[in-house]
């Protein structure tokens, strides 16, 4: 259709969801056509040109994440946008890696939507031009659904299948070395090594012969020859955490290795070659160190081919309760206890805490409430006392505190919950039917209310 901006195939099993896509994109000037399922995907493909599929990962019959398997085999160069509601670290760096061009998590705004589409119609016009389109994996690695933790998976899914160097900025326990794990697990040297180091821990005299080694009589105390980190990791991933700790002369060493590919051991002449890939870490700004000279410029943009910033918890903090459940989750597990729910004013508290040692902080705090904590429930007493100190700083004694209009709503929902449990004999379909929600929203909010039986 010469009249419109391209044609655009959206498939998703709910009507709704594609009735409101179909409106949005004939407004931006592209036709539109749906499917339901996986199977009319293929037979809609097969029969159409197209410019753009937007397709669910859950459909009945075939489902979207088989389908999409099909169509990068048969049909690389559509670019194909993922939606899901369930969204999950390994199910976006799957689909990522795989080369869908962007991968969207329901409910998602309409903005949101219309930037994707058109950034996707630029790369297909792109493409047809003569430049190749770019495949884009991509990630949904950890625990968060936050946009800004979305950004990271999809930078983590983007460059795992490359060999570029990645800086990885971000505060203490905000899960920088987790990310430089998950780009190593999903490039193509996940097979090999994966060797850590960090460069504030080790003391500086010793930071040369951790890195590469040393030869028999280097020094006094080199009885017999050392292989080091570098030597270790060849073919695979060296993680330097805390980079901005090195040495200047040791910057020096490092800068050679990233542009020569090859090192010698203290004490030794041979040179030796290296294949690794260099993912560094750091809490500080080295863009200031390098203003200071503490931190060498060229070393600093060797490192930064790709920069990932990584969020404090306090600038995601609807990830808190998810991140919550899941450490309650794994320490349950763990030490052997029955599992746990964490009751409303405890999950207050958590989400109330500004949490400055960010994610480890967190997971520490839900470990000693799950060991600390007696029966199924983590009480605001099985926190541990700073968190519980800090928050009454902030908040009244219980028999001053007003009741929010927050409490209120809560107060009907977790009633109105109970009584379509009752009136259906605990049939959680049945009441999910007569609350109009989700079962799955429903269970939910039955753990959150402490409403199982």
């Amino acid at each position: 259709m010469d009249e419109h901006k391209g044609t655009v195939l959206i498939a998703d099993d709910e009507e709704s969801l594609r009735s409101l896509l179909v409106k949005v994109l004939s407004k931006m000037g592209y036709a539109t056509f749906t499917a339901g399922n996986g199977e009319e995907v293929l037979n809609e493909v097969g029969q159409r040109e197209l410019d753009l599929l937007i397709m669910d990962i859950r459909m009945p019959k075939l489902d979207g994440m088989e389908a999409f398997k099909v169509l990068r085999r048969e049909y690389p160069e559509l670019p194909i946008i993922m939606m899901t509601a369930f969204g999950s670290m390994e199910t976006t760096l799957e689909v990522m890696r795989l080369g869908a061009f962007d991968y969207l998590t329901k409910p998602f705004d309409v903005p949101v939507v219309k930037a994707v589409v058109e950034k996707a119609m630029s790369s297909r016009r792109g493409a047809a031009g003569g430049e190749p389109a770019l495949a884009q994996p991509w990630v949904n690695a950890f625990v968060g659904s936050s946009p800004l933790m979305q950004d990271v998976f999809k930078t983590i899914g983007r460059v795992s299948a490359s060999d570029s160097s990645v800086l990885i900025q971000g505060e203490s326990g905000t899960g920088k070395e987790l990310i430089a794990r998950t780009i190593h697990q999903y490039s193509n040297r996940k097979n090999m090594p994966f060797v850590s180091v960090n460069c504030g821990a080790v003391p500086e005299n010793l930071l040369e012969s951790e890195f590469f080694g040393y030869e028999k009589g280097a020094f006094t105390g080199a009885n017999q020859r050392k292989i080091g980190k570098f030597e270790y990791a060849d073919g695979g991933t060296i993680f330097l955490d805390e980079v901005g700790e090195m040495s200047p002369q040791l910057q020096v060493k490092l800068l050679r290795v990233l542009q020569e590919r090859e090192f010698q051991r203290v004490g030794g002449n041979e040179n030796i070659p290296v294949d690794v890939r260099i993912i560094a870490a750091t809490n500080k700004d080295l863009r200031q160190s390098i203003a200071a000279k503490t931190f060498r410029a060229d070393l600093f943009y060797r490192l930064n081919v790709v920069s990932i910033q990584v969020p404090r918890l306090e600038q995601r903090k609807e990830d808190i309760q998810l991140l919550a459940s899941y450490f309650r989750d794994k320490y349950c597990s763990k030490l052997g206890k029955e599992p746990k729910r964490i009751s409303p004013e405890a999950m207050e508290i958590i989400e109330g805490y500004d949490w400055p040692g960010n994610v480890r902080e967190l997971e520490n705090a839900i470990e000693h409430a799950v060991v600390m904590g007696s029966g199924r429930v983590i009480l605001p007493e099985d926190l541990p006392e700073d968190i519980l100190m800090y928050q009454g700083k902030d908040m009244p004694d219980a028999g001053e505190r007003q009741e929010t209009l927050r409490d209120r709503v809560k107060a009907v929902e977790k009633e109105a919950i109970a009584q379509a449990l009752k009136k259906t004999g605990g049939n959680k379909l049945q009441a999910a039917k007569l609350l109009d929600i989700s079962r799955r929203a429903l269970q939910y909010k039955i753990e959150e209310y402490g409403l199982e039986n």
